[in-house]
């Protein structure tokens, strides 16, 4: 019964007994004597073999290279044996791997021994040097490999083919320090050296690259049922299944586009995958990558590389947001590094993640390959309530009692199964900080609030959310109107998902208001109310710094702040959408046509939001009949009555003001006939005047402060209708 190695440096040592036969037979037919030392006195000792380190045995030349060829067979036999015997029983064995994965020639194997043999013994340096009649030059040289590993005139040729600059071994392990002393093929007398990694990795000290560190990170096969389960991953999978299918790809690469928000298991989605064709994930984070453009395109040719040596799916993971239409940070390196990939891994298969969906000639695909593209979406809000309690389960007492809060928060959020693990990590980290053992629910939705990851701000201007849903003074039907628009985006999840409305309607599942009415009236506080009830930020659009006088720049700058929306979560509220949104006039020059182009552009933007987009007008009758059609809700702001100016001017005092006793609202209701906002300013000024007079606020500051204002209206205050409070 044949025994295995052990290991990989077991293996290593044995491959090392023919070579070291190799080296005596040269040594003996070259006819010299190796263990003499005539210039030792010169001290050039790397010329001499002593007799201690090799112990040549005086045959005759005519047999002594059939000897040897006759005793490396059965060395090659018997290695060959015990390695098969390791393979068999899972030892992991560098060579054998590698030269599986390159496909390598066992001419090509010998070779990679004679290269690796002065990293396991120094010996071997003053063997090469005395082999090469070079003190110097104590590496492997071609002229020494085609004399010590060539039995005849073809292999010589076949090794010289395999030395050139696209075969496995120049293009992938050996060092290209000496490239531009021989940029296409070795020279006989030019030293060939092994990489680096190529060392490390037939030493086994290396699990990646070093080089790679920070940038690039390997994860193992596992069996799938010790991989964490995701949801709808099956599809995935048995997509990329048939995928894998050589015969059935004929030779195409496989290559898959995966794109979501962070944490929703796309790079869990290729592991699976990767395990399932029993490989290793290499993903490479294009984000980390340095600035420098050619030390970029170097490394990623050490991970393309990486990914053919440990027989790797190459993934290649984006982690920032990319405007639509812009091509990757060094996307030549990476169709460099790809086309390498490609062409030499035995197994390829290359994923591309990212956030946002990249259009297929964005991405540096390799020829003639075979796309597989999928949007990995959140789970759906009861799949989400499973991972909401997973968290949980370490204090089950808490989380049955909260069973509603986490149900609420899955329903709220469309987190995926990674931001609801983060949003967990926040609350605990904040319950900690007050000294709790126990997130509370405002901790938990400050710390989901937090895991919005965007660049919302840059591009709109946030609103802080103060107000609630009492400070919105309305009549009863439009306050109704807008508690259901909130109360649909809070059961979206239930209709769309539960009831399965979603595979009836997949478009236009998002929420979308216009809210119409004089200025003053409450629009821009209904937005925040709404912002409020439901737990988002709130960002206005100014419609000024997203159109533009160029032709396709608006619908750019649009498309670029939808894609940061969806990261966001946000609420968008377009101010003064007539702006935009204005009846689309006669097609009279280029400009108007394409002004009505941009307006389409948004409607359809805002119909594809699956958040919440808010418009606001002054002039309802102005609006283009496309876009109210496509509202989900119209709330008509009616001008206040008495009893809503009223109750906005109670609204704005707050309990700690001092009030005099004089202060007659209802008097003040009947005679100022203007919109909420103006009574907003009539209360805050006349609050500054009765500080001045350090007094309580009394009829005469009201009065002074609403002549003040109707003023800026372009109105005058009668004096008569505020007998007796009027003073000049």
């Amino acid at each position: 019964m044949t025994t295995g190695f052990r290991d990989g440096r077991e293996h290593l040592e044995a491959e090392l007994e023919w070579l070291d036969a190799g080296l005596e037979a040269l040594l003996l037919l070259g006819g010299g004597k190796p263990d003499a030392d005539p210039l030792s006195q010169a001290g050039l000792k790397g010329l001499v073999v002593t007799s201690t380190e090799l112990a040549a045995r005086s045959e005759a030349t005519g047999e002594i290279w059939e000897r040897y060829a006759e005793r490396r067979r059965g060395l090659e036999r018997r290695i060959a044996e015990r390695a098969a015997s390791a393979w068999n029983d899972g030892v992991d064995l560098p060579i054998l791997r590698l030269c599986r994965s390159l496909r390598l020639s066992t001419w090509e194997r010998r070779f990679l021994v004679l290269c690796a043999a002065p990293e396991l013994h120094r010996k071997y340096e003053k063997w090469y040097a005395y082999l090469n009649d070079d003190v110097t030059n104590k590496a492997p040289t071609l002229d020494l490999a085609l004399r010590l590993l060539c039995d005849n005139a073809s292999e010589a040729t076949a090794a010289r083919a395999a030395l050139s600059g696209n075969a496995p071994l120049r293009a992938l392990l050996l060092d290209k320090a000496g490239e531009k002393l021989y940029p296409e093929r070795a020279g006989l007398t030019s030293p060939l050296r092994l990489d680096e990694r190529a060392i490390s990795f037939l030493l086994g000290t290396e699990k990646v690259d070093g080089r790679l560190s920070g940038i690039a990170e390997a994860h193992e096969a596992l069996p799938m049922n010790e991989l964490p389960p995701i949801p709808f991953a099956d599809r995935t999978e048995a997509a990329l299944g048939g995928l894998g299918d050589p015969e059935l790809l004929d030779g195409a690469v496989p290559f898959v586009h995966l794109w979501g928000q962070a944490g929703g298991g796309k790079k869990l989605r290729l592991r699976r995958v990767a395990s399932a064709r029993r490989q290793t994930l290499l993903v490479v984070h294009a984000d980390r990558l340095p600035e420098d453009s050619a030390r970029a395109s170097e490394l990623l040719h050490m991970a393309a590389r990486e990914a053919v040596l440990t027989d790797a799916v190459l993934c290649v993971s984006e982690s920032a947001a990319h405007a639509p239409g812009t091509a990757p940070k060094h996307a030549e390196g990476w169709r460099s590094a790809i086309a390498v990939y490609a062409k030499y891994a035995a197994y390829p298969l290359v994923g591309w993640t990212s956030i946002a969906k990249r259009q297929p000639s964005d991405i540096p695909t390799p020829p003639g390959c075979v796309m597989y593209e999928e949007a990995v979406e959140p789970p759906d809000a009861s799949v989400r309530d499973i991972f909401w309690r997973a968290e949980a389960t370490e204090r089950e007492e808490w989380a049955g009692k909260s069973a509603g809060l986490l149900k609420s928060l899955a329903d709220k959020y469309r987190f995926t199964p990674g931001q609801i693990g983060q949003a967990w990590r926040q609350a605990k980290a904040l319950a900690a900080g007050r000294g709790g053992d126990a997130p509370t629910s405002e901790e938990l939705e400050i710390a989901c609030r937090k895991q919005y990851r965007h660049r919302l701000a840059q591009l709109a201007d946030p609103i802080k959310v103060a107000r609630k849903l009492a400070d919105l003074i309305l009549p009863p039907e439009p306050l109704a109107l807008i508690g259901e628009a909130c109360n649909r985006f809070r059961n979206r999840e239930t209709v769309f998902e539960q009831w399965e409305f979603g595979r009836k309607l997949p478009y236009g599942r998002g929420l979308s208001l216009l809210l119409a009415g004089p200025p003053g009236t409450g629009k821009t506080m209904a937005a925040e109310v709404i912002a409020g009830e439901l737990g988002l930020e709130l960002y206005r659009i100014d419609l000024s710094r997203i159109v533009s006088k160029y032709i396709g720049e608006t619908e750019q700058r649009l498309s670029e702040l939808f894609a940061e929306a969806e990261n966001s979560g946000a609420i968008l509220f377009f101010d003064e959408g007539d702006a935009l949104f204005g009846k689309r006039t006669e097609v009279k020059d280029a400009h108007d046509k394409y002004a009505n182009m941009e307006a389409a552009y948004l409607l359809q933007r805002i119909e594809a939001y699956d958040g919440v987009a808010i418009l606001a007008t002054n002039l309802i009758n102005n609006m283009d009949e496309a876009l109210i059609r496509r509202m989900t809700y119209i709330v008509q702001f009616p001008f206040p009555g008495i009893e809503e100016r009223e109750r906005i001017m109670r609204n704005h005092l707050p309990q700690a003001a001092p009030v005099s006793n004089d202060l007659d609202l209802r008097f003040l209701a009947e005679r100022l006939e203007v919109s909420g906002g103006y009574l907003k300013n009539i209360v805050l000024a006349s609050a500054f005047l009765a500080s001045a007079d350090l007094k309580p606020i009394g009829m005469e500051h009201f009065v002074k402060a609403a002549r003040q204002e109707l003023r800026k209206m372009g109105k005058i205050l009668v004096k008569e209708s505020f007998f007796p409070y009027f003073a000049e």
